[in-house]
């Protein structure tokens, strides 16, 4: 017994992937670069918010925390 395959109508078009200029490229990266600037300023962010929580949440603008994370983490070890 012979199997029936599937009608096809003759008015199907097959689609066409379109394709990004960025996206061809294997050599293009979809991500973002990290920007060293950003980066070395979260990293006395938080520094200096962990200063912060040992003295105790002090009031007041926490420049000293800012200032004193900074220095650790750029003062050559």
């Amino acid at each position: 017994m012979a199997s029936k395959s599937p009608a096809r109508s003759g008015t199907h078009t097959p689609v066409t992937q379109r394709t990004n200029p960025a996206e061809a490229s294997e050599s293009v990266s979809l991500q973002p670069t990290p920007n060293p600037a950003k980066t070395s300023e979260d990293k006395i962010r938080a520094r200096a918010f962990f200063l912060w929580e040992q003295a105790g949440r002090p009031e007041g603008d926490g420049a000293e925390f800012w200032l004193r994370a900074e220095q650790e983490l750029v003062a050559p070890r």
